[in-house]
């Protein structure tokens, strides 16, 4: 089982980038056309789109008209991301993996959050202690030689509304962002291919004030549960987050080493990150462990400012999961000329070449031993990936109940097959925002409007932050009231 998977990051869009969208988008297609044909090293077209954070460019706290500004950012990141995704994997959604970076943390909702603290010197010593405690809400500014304190934690979590936002649009809300910072991850499997991806947010407690990369503990964890599962037992686990694991002595806006030997412990062999714009290749060692290891690949800059020094760059990877190897493809800009990209290879140090060879290491050995509902919900996974949703939903609606992995598959085959109908009958009430949202939009379209007004009352619904449920909710809101 072979795969290239086209690995982007940094791509700081905003409508006043030096590089437009539609030029972006053509130098990578002609170079697409080189590298696939051309070159004397003919590589595999992309199967897979890893997006490795930092989306959009961001704005600072006291820009005019932010959020408007953010959105227009984030507009520019949609746009180029679905012609990317049109033209190298057909418009297939479901193959591109995207996690947010520290420019999708908004900057003004940040501020917004916050509230001066007066230094007593009685407190001093008290308020050092809580400045650098673990996940400190305490925030201190050297430009202003102010001390701060997060006073409003749900304006703290819209630091990624917009980054929310975006993420359901991209998805079409078949996959949402929680502003939950316990839930901020996602997991994308490719059963034909032998492979699992988990997205991490490395941006746990980041902010501008505080400049550090993090994995929340209890997302390693959420995944560790989802992965158990028998069906992910024979996959290669692959590892997607933003932050770098080192950086220069007076650098503090990189992760903590010791995530990565918590990915290492989790199964994973391979993890791709951005941020530091530079390309690398890092074979890390388990600690506690010798003869296990993750291989971590960092993409340079697609198309961030003039000021990086390592210059615009992205990978190619490709992939054989049987054997265990890989090879990776370091591209970088070639010309001086900021605003129209001409891509070419570059060397993957400590090689002269352009490309890297590398072994990773299998799967961890399976701990839970299939029985005959696991296998039935393995079967239902290969045809839903192979798009025969109506026999997979014949397989997965007597497993609802019992396995958990059942219920997000059946409603994504039911949606895909367009049947609102099986929808009501069998997510009513939902347990979830994908099902709420599901939910909604059968009832409107099956007229049972007098089911949708109660639905809507619902605390799953009526109190719900995911920005994808809100929207829907105020939609079908407005749709009652107007007749």
């Amino acid at each position: 089982m072979k795969l290239s998977i086209l690995h982007i990051s940094d791509l700081h869009r905003d409508p006043k980038n030096p590089i437009s969208n539609r030029i972006l988008f053509d130098s990578l297609a002609r170079d697409r056309d080189r590298y696939t044909s051309y070159e004397d090293l003919c590589i595999m077209p992309p199967d897979l789109i890893i997006v490795s954070g930092d989306i959009v460019q961001g704005v600072k706290y006291e820009s005019r008209d932010a959020e408007d500004n953010l959105r227009q950012q984030y507009d520019e990141a949609l746009n180029f991301l679905n012609s990317l995704t049109d033209c190298f994997l057909g418009g297939d959604k479901r193959k591109v993996v995207i996690v947010p970076g520290n420019h999708d943390v908004s900057d003004y909702h940040f501020r917004q959050s916050l509230e001066a603290i007066d230094i007593a010197p009685e407190r001093k010593k008290e308020l050092v202690e809580q400045l650098f405690a673990p996940s400190s809400r305490l925030r201190w500014s050297w430009t202003e030689f102010m001390l701060y304190k997060i006073a409003d934690e749900k304006m703290y979590k819209q630091r990624f509304g917009a980054f929310v936002d975006f993420y359901s649009r991209f998805y079409e809300g078949q996959r949402s962002y929680s502003i939950n910072p316990s839930k901020q991850f996602d997991i994308f499997d490719f059963p034909d291919w032998g492979i699992t991806i988990a997205g991490f947010c490395s941006c746990y407690n980041n902010d501008l004030l505080n400049k550090q990369g993090v994995i929340y503990s209890d997302c390693i964890a959420g995944v560790g549960e989802r992965l158990r599962n028998f069906s992910y037992q024979d996959r290669l686990r692959i590892a997607v987050w933003h932050h770098n694991i080192a950086g220069p002595p007076l650098q503090v806006d990189y992760m903590d080493p010791d995530i990565v030997q918590n990915l290492i412990d989790s199964g994973f062999s391979l993890g791709f990150h951005g941020h530091q714009h530079k390309p690398q290749f890092l074979d890390t060692r388990f600690l506690h462990d010798p003869n296990r290891r993750i291989n971590i690949i960092s993409a340079g800059t697609l198309c961030g400012s003039a000021a990086s020094r390592f210059g615009r760059a992205y990978n190619l990877v490709e992939l054989d999961v049987e054997k265990k190897t890989g090879r990776l493809h370091m591209r970088e800009m070639r010309n001086d000329n900021l605003q129209m990209s001409i891509w070419g290879p570059r060397s993957a140090l400590p090689n002269s070449t352009s490309y890297l060879d590398f072994e990773f290491d299998p799967p961890p050995q399976p701990f839970v031993r299939a029985n005959d509902k696991t296998t039935l919900l393995k079967r239902a996974e290969q045809l839903y990936s192979n798009g025969e949703y109506q026999e997979a939903t014949q397989i997965l609606s007597p497993l609802t109940a019992s396995e958990k992995l059942a219920r997000p598959l059946l409603l994504d085959c039911l949606i895909q097959l367009d049947d609102p109908s099986s929808i009501i009958t069998i997510f009513d009430p939902p347990e979830g925002p994908s099902e709420a949202i599901a939910l909604m939009d059968a009832l409107w379209n099956e007229n049972k409007r007098e089911r949708l007004a109660k639905i809507l009352e619902i605390p799953l619904i009526e109190e719900s932050t995911d920005l994808s449920v809100i929207e829907m909710r105020t939609k079908y809101r407005t749709r009652l009231k107007n007749g």
